[in-house]
């Protein structure tokens, strides 16, 4: 069965992703802190442990009760569908702010421009992109309902300036791919 929904969980708290099955991770440097993107069998995760952020997108709902200072939103499949939302990080030294857009599978703009990109199946890929060291975007394709997820995150610090240690230094370490 497809899903029609979409779980976007963000918090300072680690979510388990025991259970989950990764398909491939990438390790970058992230808000100026290591990060790993995984793609996982229910969409995507990732994890700054040193900001401290963690995020599950997932076509699969939450799985245990969410600690205090996590933000839970639900997608809904459908075309032209549109989220935007801002979880405060722990430190109130800024904040994620997330938009999430829902558009035909055609937009899907093909895998070699990703950071890390899997195939699950025909037409079927989950693919995030490394923007900068403040912005990231996933994409999450459903052809079942010829459908492509396009989330943006991008970091803001609260008081608006952005620290020099912050400014794009590479954000690729070695890739680490898992299958």
């Amino acid at each position: 069965m497809s899903p029609q929904k979409l779980y976007l969980i963000q918090s300072k708290w680690p979510q388990s992703i025991d259970s989950i099955d990764i398909k491939a991770t990438h390790e970058a440097v992230f808000c100026a802190h290591p990060a790993q993107f995984h793609i996982v069998g229910e969409s995507h995760a990732v994890s700054v442990p040193t900001l401290p952020f963690y995020e599950i997108f997932s076509c699969q709902p939450a799985r245990a009760e969410q600690a205090p200072n996590t933000t839970m939103e639900t997608v809904q499949l459908t075309l032209n569908a549109e989220l935007s939302i801002a979880h405060t990080l722990a430190d109130n030294s800024g904040t994620v702010r997330t938009t999430v857009q829902i558009e035909r599978l055609e937009t899907f703009p093909g895998t070699q421009s990703f950071t890390v990109a899997y195939k699950f199946d025909k037409n079927a890929y989950t693919a995030i992109k490394i923007v900068s060291q403040r912005e990231y975007r996933t994409y999450h394709t459903y052809p079942e309902h010829d459908l492509t997820v396009v989330s943006c995150h991008r970091i803001v610090s609260s008081s608006g300036t952005e620290s020099s240690q912050i400014i794009e230094p590479s954000t690729q370490w070695p890739a680490t791919e898992t299958r």
